[in-house]
Formats: structure tokens, C-alpha cells, sequence
């Protein structure tokens, strides 16, 4: 490893709302400084960001700090809708329609002078970009495929040629990229002409504490959903009317924000014999906890739009954190990790009658459910930061040893 050497991490949302830059940012924090450049919305969130740093090397700055009511702050949010507007209708590829504080964010970067970048999400990748053209060395993270990451209703307001421009860029010209899944890093590598990128699962670390061995399945069953944010397009409302299938009573548990319209909607279709209850969102440090207190994780995908087919929901690798069975909606991205191991049951995207016979026949069965905990509880044994960390750490290790302004890849 290479001592004393500063890597800058950019990302534009909360860290407590990106546990993959955290993990990435503590485990490098090991080897190298590092600093981090986001945006916050919101003062409770942004101390609960300083906590999961604490005690780290690594220093934050945020540069658009939207819970402030001031000059500065509404200015960006102008901008930010004007951007919006003019990307709407008249069709203007601008980049402040990436998010907020774009220009601020390269000048930060600029005047960190890091050794080596590394760009997350969507300003990061325009960010990256802007520092390559400075010779510095950068490297991409494709969480998601952002430019296919888009449902139909938010595409007329997103700059995605602009998106797939910047997208071609970091991947031909990135010296070191990495991505979530295998599927998706062969996707990315055709769609573009480039290399495939290093991947490196979102995984979670080991929490051997969470693994319940002898435990036993009761009724009703306690299945359990979380995300940021309870909306459409997930498979919940798919999976809850397919739950009318399923005679024996369910607990089915959402956590996260969820406007009143779709609550509504959601109680609306809850068949009369299951239970639909709310959560509130909890701190990041708490979450593996919570879903250690249910008894099956529900990781839902639809197939579109195509990168939530091709990656890999977090909330799989945390559900097997935690060693619960696991209900997966069949997409790519989720098949290749199911796969492995089958720690629980894949649903198609069809919903289809057979799968809620299938889904029933599942959860009435004790022996079924005990031997998908086990998987699950194996399944944690291989899909663990643990085991990916090396992976990033070489990967960090390459960008840094690459000569500036390379353009062909190191990884």
C-alpha cells in the first residue's frame, strides 16, 4: 500500500443514505486520507453522515447544504429547477440538471489536488469527467446504470444524452471502473465499447451476532420490505396482490417514506386475512438490527427500467446479513446472485397465478423455510465486504499507480 496518499470520493447525496461509499470510504481510510465531497438536504441527516466517519481518516466537505435557508441554498434550488425546465422543454443537455452545486464541486475537487478521484452517482460522473480533462487520475463507480436507471415519467425531465455522453467518457476513458454486478459490468462494456469494469458486490459486512440458528417459523410470518423511499414500480403492489393466494395469515412490514396516496392504496389491496404494517426510517447503524427481527426479506425488483435489471438490490445482501429467507423477483441482476446458493424462492415477473401457489405451498412449509435460513446463513459466509474488500483495494491501488492523463485502463 501506498502511505500518505490522499484519494477524493464524490457523491451527491448523504452518506447515511449511500452505504456503499461509507464502506468504500472506511476501508481505503485504512491506507490512504481521504475526503469526501456531497450535498445534504437535512441537519439530522447530516450528523448522523459525521457519525458514521467518526473516528476515521477521512475529512467531509459538503458543498450544496440545502437545509440552510440561505442565499446560497436558494439559488441552487433556482438553479436546479431552471435546469429541470430547460432539459424539459426545450431539450437543453445541461449538466445542472445532475444535481446541485456542479461547478462548486469540481472547483473543490480541483483544490484538493487528490492523487486519485473516485466518482459516484451522477455529479460524480460528470465531475470525474471534468477532472479528467484537468489529467487527473479517476476512476468511476457505476452503482447503477444511470442513464437506464430512469422510469418513463422522470426521463422528459433528465438529461440523459448528456448522461450516456458522460457514461462513454468514464468507461472508455476512466482509468480504473468498477460496478455492483457481473451482468451489469458485461452490459456496460458492450453498450460502450470498453472494458468490463472490476465488480465489486454491495455487500454488507459479517454480523455473525444476527444469525438466529435455531429458529423456527410461526404464524403469521413476519416478511419484511425497507427502502428510502415506499413507491411505485417496486413489485410491492404485485406481491401483496399476489399474497391473496396465501389463505394462512402474513405481517407484511414497509419501511421507509411513503406518501398518503400510496399508503392509501397499499391498505386498499391488502387481502383481508394479512396484516400491512408501517415503519419509520431508522439510522443507518441500526438497520441490519431492525431486519434481524423479522422472518423473510422481501427483495423486489421490476425489470425495468433495465439497470434495476441488471443490478443487485441491497436489500439482498442485508437480508442475508441477517440470515432470513429471502422472496426474490427474478431480474438479471438478481439471478446471479440468487443462484449460488437459493436461499429462499424467486418469483417471475409475471406474478403469475403458479408463482403464488409456488409462494404458498413456501412459506407453509417449516422445513423449506429452515433450509433457505441456511442457505441464507451460507450464502453470508461468501457475500460479505470482508471478501470484496481486496477487490476495491487493488482496484484503489491501480488507479493510484497509473501515470496522469492514461487513458486506457488500469483495471
Amino acid at each position: 500500500m501506498q502511505a500518505n496518499k490522499h484519494i477524493c470520493i464524490i457523491t451527491q447525496s448523504h452518506l447515511c443514505r449511500n452505504p456503499r461509499v461509507v464502506k468504500e470510504a472506511r476501508l481505503l481510510s485504512r491506507y490512504y486520507d481521504i475526503t469526501i465531497i456531497n450535498n445534504t438536504y437535512d441537519a439530522s441527516l447530516s450528523i448522523e453522515d459525521e457519525e458514521l466517519i467518526a473516528g476515521y481518516n477521512i475529512k467531509l466537505i459538503s458543498i450544496a447544504q440545502l437545509q440552510n435557508k440561505n442565499f446560497i441554498s436558494i439559488t441552487d434550488r433556482l438553479i436546479k429547477k431552471l435546469a429541470d425546465w430547460l432539459v424539459k422543454f426545450i431539450g437543453i443537455q445541461t449538466h445542472l440538471a445532475l444535481g446541485y452545486g456542479a461547478g462548486r464541486f469540481v472547483s473543490a475537487a480541483l483544490k484538493l489536488n487528490a492523487d486519485a478521484y473516485i466518482g459516484h452517482q451522477e455529479l460524480g460522473l460528470y465531475c470525474g469527467c471534468r477532472l479528467m480533462e484537468h489529467g487527473k487520475r479517476v476512476g468511476f463507480d457505476f452503482e447503477d446504470w444511470y442513464s437506464a436507471d430512469l422510469l418513463p415519467d422522470a426521463m422528459s425531465y433528465r438529461p440523459v444524452k448528456l448522461l450516456r455522453r458522460l457514461e462513454k467518457k468514464a468507461l472508455q476513458k476512466g482509468i480504473c471502473n468498477i460496478t455492483t454486478s457481473n451482468i451489469l459490468a458485461v452490459e456496460l462494456a458492450g453498450a460502450y465499447n470498453c472494458p468490463e469494469p472490476t465488480v465489486v458486490y454491495n455487500v454488507f459486512n459479517k454480523r455473525d451476532d444476527l444469525m438466529q440458528a435455531g429458529k423456527t417459523y410461526e404464524q403469521p410470518l413476519k416478511l419484511f420490505w425497507f427502502s428510502q423511499t415506499i413507491g411505485r414500480g417496486r413489485g410491492l403492489e404485485q406481491l401483496i396482490k399476489l399474497s391473496a393466494v396465501v389463505k394462512f395469515s402474513l405481517e407484511i412490514h414497509l419501511l421507509g417514506n411513503i406518501d398518503i396516496d400510496f399508503r392509501s392504496e397499499l391498505i386498499g389491496i391488502i387481502p383481508a386475512q394479512h396484516q400491512l404494517f408501517f415503519h419509520g426510517l431508522v439510522p443507518d447503524k441500526q438497520l441490519a438490527d431492525k431486519i434481524a427481527g423479522f422472518d423473510i426479506g422481501l427483495a423486489l425488483e421490476l425489470a425495468t427500467p433495465p439497470s434495476r435489471d441488471l443490478t443487485i438490490t441491497n436489500k439482498f445482501f442485508q437480508y442475508i446479513q441477517a440470515g432470513l429467507p429471502v422472496i426474490a423477483s427474478h431480474t438479471q441482476g438478481q439471478k446471479e446472485a440468487f443462484e449460488k446458493f437459493k436461499p429462499g424462492i424467486m418469483l417471475s415477473q409475471h406474478y403469475s397465478k403458479d408463482d403464488g401457489i409456488q409462494l404458498s405451498a413456501w412459506l407453509s412449509n417449516q422445513a423449506e423455510l429452515i433450509a433457505a435460513r441456511e442457505r441464507s446463513i451460507e450464502a453470508a459466509q461468501y457475500y460479505n465486504w470482508e471478501n470484496q474488500a481486496n477487490q476495491l483495494l487493488s482496484a484503489a491501488s491501480r488507479l493510484l499507480e497509473a501515470p496522469f492523463n492514461q487513458t486506457k485502463h488500469a483495471c
